[in-house]
């Protein structure tokens, strides 16, 4: 099978430059024949689409996408999922203009292809001609739910604009949140009946129609949760009307029911170690949990993931430490009997020979999403210590180092004030705990540095989309045994107490999905399409639980304090992202979210 890189030929880059305005100037200077002749030109132009497809991965940070380094914010860091390091830590989670994704120059190469390759199509067969145009229905849903989702209703365009010296006939008014969803459904029905149902014919990080029925599913629940929860304003721009709630839950039912009626995805199970499966399975390139996923290689286009989040003791030259999950998000895990985490009322008053004691008897997710005092990483314990409380009951702590931070006993003993991971300002970490999720525990030492992490992204998997139908199904409190057995089986692969229907709720289905998917980019949408972002994160500060070895007992006790010094708020107006000034300068048909004028 073909690996295509998904990487931009210097010709294309050079060829399909735009301005943006929406989708003009005229799109390239190359011959039409040059690329929709040949397969060689049609996969370059599709290749180059690909790259830009708008996927929130390793390398999208507040910079935006495809960025080298380590970035200022991940989306973790706004919605209470991990700090950032202690001496880059930021200190606000937005204005409304962090996430933006204003881009019709994508667009206009996606309608371009749409509209023109079909002229061509009669020098190719059949099937790859309408899996190639199924691809670009994909991508132009995709682009397109990437802009709906931030801005709410935008110009739907479906064919490129032609270049005129007539500007303000280029000028096009938004069309309706509805509109725009109801576009992406229709856009997603085109590439389902178009693409392949697996990736022999496309090459491997191509799309197939599973990966469609995929976006389907996350891009329907989304509209049915605005409709739900939003308001609708500015005449129907933002917001959708609340009586079509559930038919936007039914569609997203079915395309899950979709993909599982075909049996060609199941959840990861490949290691007994339960723990140890879930951590794996973010790394298996076999997985068949997997439905679209994007490669990366060395000298490619590899990224940066293990040098910026990997432990301190752990670290290469460079980086480390970067995301600190706060004690408030690691307290949502269950014991394995379901029973609350409650690891602050638990440690309270209580000493422990090993400070991993506190956590055991965990969801196996717990421990293969996160790194705690102890757990064994890359075959040692990672060593996470605050400081030392002394003879007479004081606190020694802040240690710039590890190595040389020593405190001498009155008995002579010597001990290392803090640990080879912090916590402390030289380490990075303020929290007691590091991501663990998708970590390469075999990469040597060496090679943690920026552009040598290679391990893919999981774009869409299968346990996505059961908690995208397991959520429509609760909404609409109907398919509840679909989603009672969705729901179950997802726990038992992290050998945690199953439900039963009367456990189902929406709110313990959201806590599910925020278990199941932390530190994969969707937590902050989620909280925004639930519209419970200002209520969870008004005046927040985030908390970490660091262990103190006590000299005096030859034990370890833990003490919550603040991660930092930041009080966090989610404004109301970040529901919906700022249309950038630039664009509404352009263009005066636009009109500007609510608060922002």
């Amino acid at each position: 099978m073909k690996f295509y890189k998904l990487i931009i030929a210097a010709v294309l880059v050079n060829s399909f430059h735009s301005c943006d305005y929406l989708d003009v100037p005229p799109i390239n200077i190359m011959q039409d024949e040059a690329i929709f002749k040949s397969e060689s030109g049609i996969k370059s132009y599709l290749t180059t689409l690909y790259y830009d497809l708008p996927i929130e991965d390793f390398r999208f940070s507040q910079q935006g996408f495809n960025v080298t380094g380590k970035g200022q914010g991940r989306l973790p860091n706004v919605c209470g999922e991990a700090m950032c390091h202690t001496t880059d830590d930021i200190s606000s989670i937005g204005d409304g203009t962090w996430w933006g994704c204003w881009d019709y120059g994508k667009i206009r190469r996606i309608n371009y292809f749409i509209t023109e390759f079909p002229k061509y199509s009669d020098n190719f067969s059949q099937e790859f001609a309408e899996a190639w145009l199924g691809e670009a229905y994909f991508m132009r849903a995709y682009c397109y739910f990437a802009m709906v989702k931030r801005y709410g209703g935008v110009p739907y365009l479906k064919e490129p604009q032609k270049y005129t010296s007539d500007f303000e006939s280029l000028k096009v008014p938004r069309d309706s949140e509805k509109t725009c969803y109801d576009n992406i459904a229709k856009d997603l029905d085109e590439a389902i009946w178009r693409l392949p149902d697996n990736e022999t014919l496309l090459g491997k990080g191509r799309v197939t129609k599973y990966a469609a029925l995929a976006l389907k599913s996350r891009a329907m629940l989304y509209a049915g949760s605005i409709a739900r929860y939003g308001n609708v304003d500015k005449d129907g721009l933002v917001g959708i009307p609340a009586e079509y709630a559930n038919d936007y839950f039914e569609l997203a039912y079915e395309a899950v029911k979709e993909i599982e009626k075909d049996n060609k995805f199941s959840l990861y199970r490949k290691n007994a170690d339960k723990e140890k499966n879930f951590a794996e399975l973010f790394l298996a390139e076999d997985s068949p949990e997997n439905i679209f996923v994007k490669y990366f290689q060395r000298n490619v286009n590899a990224h940066g993931w293990d040098v910026y989040f990997i432990p301190y003791q752990y670290r290469g030259v460079g980086f480390s430490s970067n995301m600190n999950p706060p004690l408030e998000f690691v307290e949502m895990f269950e014991h394995k009997d379901g029973t609350p985490a409650n690891f602050e009322a638990r440690a309270a008053n209580t000493y422990f020979d090993d400070p991993s004691e506190l956590f055991q008897d965990m969801d196996a997710r717990f421990g293969g999403s996160i790194i705690y005092p102890n757990a064994v990483f890359k075959g040692e314990p990672c060593s996470i210590q605050k400081g030392l409380i002394i003879e007479d009951g004081s606190k020694i702590e802040n240690a710039v180092n590890y190595e040389d931070a020593v405190y001498t006993a009155n008995d002579g003993t010597q001990y290392h004030i803090v640990g080879k991971s912090g916590c402390g300002n030289y380490s990075g970490n303020m929290t007691g705990f590091f991501i663990r999720k998708y970590l390469n525990e075999d990469m040597p030492t060496s090679e943690v540095l920026e552009g040598y992490s290679e391990q893919h992204w999981i774009d869409m998997r299968y346990a996505e989309v059961l908690l995208n139908g397991i959520e429509a199904a609760v909404e609409l409190q109907k398919y509840l045994d679909d989603a009672l057995r969705w729901i179950n089986d997802i726990r038992d692969r992290a050998d945690v107490k199953l439900l039963t229907e009367g456990e189902l709720t929406i709110e313990k289905v959201r806590h599910e999905r925020r278990i199941e998917l932390a530190f994969e980019n969707h937590t902050y949408w989620d909280l925004r399409r639930w519209r419970i972002a200002d209520k969870e994160i008004e005046a927040k500060q985030y908390n970490g639980l660091c262990p103190y070895f006590d000299i005096n007992q030859q034990k370890y006790v833990f003490e919550k304090n603040p991660a930092n010094k930041y009080y966090y708020t989610f404004d109301v107006k970040m529901y919906y992202e700022r249309i950038p000034d630039s664009e509404i300068a352009k263009n005066n048909l636009l009109i500007q979210n609510p608060y922002y004028n």
